[in-house]
């Protein structure tokens, strides 16, 4: 894959639902795994939250 067509974390991040990243937290093996898959599942779910409400909350 060329540089350009690569995603950025970002963007493979916001390609994610919550669901997946649900997901890919329950299958996690090391507490490390669980730490890093927990902090985006968070993070994701703060940004629905904020669209919902309107205001950004960090």
């Amino acid at each position: 894959m060329a540089n350009s067509e690569k995603k950025s974390l970002y963007e493979q991040f916001e390609a994610c639902t919550i669901k997946e990243l649900e997901d890919a937290l329950i299958s996690c093996n090391t507490h490390e795994e669980k730490a890093f898959y927990r902090a985006l599942l968070n993070l994701k779910l703060q940004i629905s939250q904020e669209k919902l409400i309107g205001k950004v909350l960090v």
